[in-house]
């Protein structure tokens, strides 16, 4: 398996203050699965896509950070990270809410598994820099 994932962030363009997207004990927000016999990863594209519709966010409220990759270990095999952010000036509280998500700091991730500990360390690095 080698799955393709999405980590969504928000960085306050005001105050630089980073808040991470977070679903019950998980920060990744969506998921793709690789079709098994073919051993390429679908675009990202697709997971930026599937995301704004799970958020009912518009087209466009999503970018993806292409500079971002990070290999991140699963029951079965390895999942690809990407790495994508919400690209309003505020963060949409509402639309994360009703998709049973919120937002929190880097040090409110308590809970999460260790993998996915490990992933938002380096995506916190990438983007604070």
């Amino acid at each position: 398996m080698n799955d393709l994932a999405l980590v969504l962030f928000h960085k306050q363009s005001t105050s630089a203050r980073l808040r991470f997207a977070r679903f019950g004990d998980s920060m990744l927000a969506a998921r793709l699965e690789a079709p098994a016999d073919e051993g390429v990863l679908p675009h990202p594209g697709a997971l930026t896509a599937r995301a704004t519709d799970l958020l009912g966010l518009p087209a466009g409220a999503l970018q993806l950070d292409t500079e971002f990759e990070a290999e991140m270990l699963a029951p079965g095999g390895t999942v690809s990270v990407r790495l994508a952010h919400f690209t309003d000036i505020d963060p949409p509280f509402d639309a994360l809410g009703n998709a049973q998500g919120r937002f929190v700091s880097i040090t409110e991730t308590r809970g999460i598994s260790d993998p996915e500990r490990d992933v938002l360390r380096l995506v916190y690095e990438h983007v604070i820099g």
